[in-house]
């Protein structure tokens, strides 16, 4: 058991075997024989990799309750540049350590896990545009969302069986998936990304789960997939109209508002649409890049609250009660956050 979770830590941490023992004064052969379990470090040397790691020394012998088995599909900002294979066993080990945190406020608070049957929607796509547009709707509907708009589409794929984790990652990490894992799928974001990024990566990511992309491109197949759930056919047609030849400023900042999706990103749905030709579409972005008027100012965010709310529900919900202490809800949250009660106490 130590010898995976100091593995763990040291892949949290971002370390090679060799930098970890230089920061503990000792050879790489020592590190690699303490995580294959052949020795075992001393009470000193135990301290110094908890200080090292940054974690508590009850780290290191806390069962560890998940284990990611499936090989993660990355999507990064640029594809034409590899992501480290370091910095992917970074994320792979920060998601893994989220997710330990998720399952043990679900045991403590005795809550089923349950999985959510996607078979029948896991679709080979034939026509790229129709059968794409009819499996977003069914996505839709099994969700129960009807035509509008999703106002925070983290917390619905949460309720609806995927686990979303926010990690912090390199600048060109975006989202990865972990499709089939036994805690059911996991779509892992960059915590850092802007609010409207992240939810079309996650759009995206779901667009990869559900498409069987049969002849049709992965990529093209996950963004119309994405977009059709964001900003479906029926309701966009509605608000635009079924044809169009320009639009103004102000009319595409309130679209962008309605949908959480970007300019571009709601030219390029509208143009597949035919609600505007290439022209026009490139006409509007290429006045939307000169102008930047569509760029938010420093602090600016998409008006609605982006983000899984799942697991900090529970962790309030178990302080609120008495069932766990503040400082554990802050060690599962890992945040420094605060917990008052309705008379004004602070825990």
């Amino acid at each position: 058991m130590f010898g995976e979770r100091l593995k763990q830590a040291r892949k949290l941490a971002g370390l090679t075997q060799e930098q970890l023992g230089e920061m503990v004064s000792v050879e790489k052969m020592t590190i690699s024989k303490y995580e294959a379990g052949k020795i075992s470090p001393s009470s000193g040397m135990l301290i110094s990799l908890s200080r090292a790691l940054d974690v508590d020394i009850d780290y290191f012998f806390r069962e560890t309750s998940v284990v990611l088995t499936s090989t993660p599909r990355f999507r990064l900002a640029d594809p034409k540049k590899n992501l480290p294979k370091k910095e992917e066993k970074q994320i792979k080990a920060r998601t893994q350590e989220l997710l330990e945190k998720y399952m043990e406020i679900m045991e403590i608070m005795d809550i089923p896990d349950e999985k959510v049957d996607y078979s029948g929607l896991k679709w080979d796509v034939k026509d790229f545009h129709e059968d794409i547009e009819a499996l977003a709707f069914e996505v839709r509907k099994k969700w129960n969302l009807g035509l509008d708009p999703i106002d925070n589409l983290m917390s619905t794929a949460e309720d609806n069986g995927f686990k979303i984790m926010l990690v912090d990652g390199p600048d060109n990490f975006e989202a990865a998936t972990f499709p089939e894992e036994s805690v059911g799928p996991v779509i892992v974001l960059s915590k850092t990304a802007p609010k409207e990024r992240q939810r079309f990566s996650l759009a995206h990511e779901l667009g990869h789960y559900f498409v069987n992309r049969g002849w049709c491109d992965a990529e093209m197949a996950a963004n119309r997939f994405a977009a059709a759930l964001l900003a479906p056919k029926e309701m966009l047609m509605k608000d635009t109209g079924n044809y169009r030849t320009d639009f103004t400023k102000e009319e595409l900042l309130l679209l962008r508002e309605k949908y959480g999706m970007s300019v571009f990103a709601l030219l390029v749905r509208m143009e597949s649409l035919k609600i505007i030709d290439e022209k026009t579409k490139k006409k509007l972005q290429k006045a939307d890049r000169e102008k930047r008027w569509s760029v938010r100012s420093n602090g600016g965010a998409y008006v609605s609250k982006e983000e899984p709310k799942r697991m900090e529900l529970l962790v309030r919900r178990a302080v609120s009660e008495g069932i766990i202490s503040a400082s554990k809800g802050r060690e599962l949250l890992g945040e420094k956050i605060s917990f008052t009660s309705l008379s004004g106490e602070a825990a």
